[in-house]
């Protein structure tokens, strides 16, 4: 769950700073993202980016609000399109993301399940 002061701030941004790291150097990237009602995270994005082989090598990620000081340390899980892929989470992703071609339920089913694409969970302890 987010913290509450980081999830308000979320209302003031489309993009997140989400620095991931690999052998001791970090790489930050811009990103969309989704929050659901309960407050989870998610990212979404090609299978075969940079950023997506760091997190399966190491799931740590800090997520930055731009333009301030606010972030968050988490860890990445990726999400199983069979049995965690909720219709609230697809219904959000599918309005943020349409253009990537997941433009509806069954195109991103179909993007995860294929492994073209990836999304992702993040977690805040």
């Amino acid at each position: 769950m987010l913290p509450a002061s980081f999830r308000q701030a979320l209302d003031s941004t489309e993009e997140l700073i989400v620095t991931s790291r690999e052998e001791g150097r970090e790489g930050s990237v811009r990103t969309w993202y989704v929050v659901t009602a309960a407050g989870d995270l998610y990212l979404f994005n090609y299978a075969y980016a940079v950023r997506v082989q760091r997190w399966r090598r190491d799931p740590w990620v800090r997520l930055t609000i731009p333009g301030t000081d606010q972030s968050v340390e988490g860890t990445v899980h990726v999400v199983d399109p069979i049995g965690e892929l909720s219709t609230e989470v697809t219904d959000l992703v599918v309005e943020r993301w349409g253009m990537w071609g997941a433009t509806t339920p069954q195109g991103l089913h179909r993007m995860l399940r294929d492994r073209s694409h990836v999304l992702v969970r993040v977690t805040v302890p």
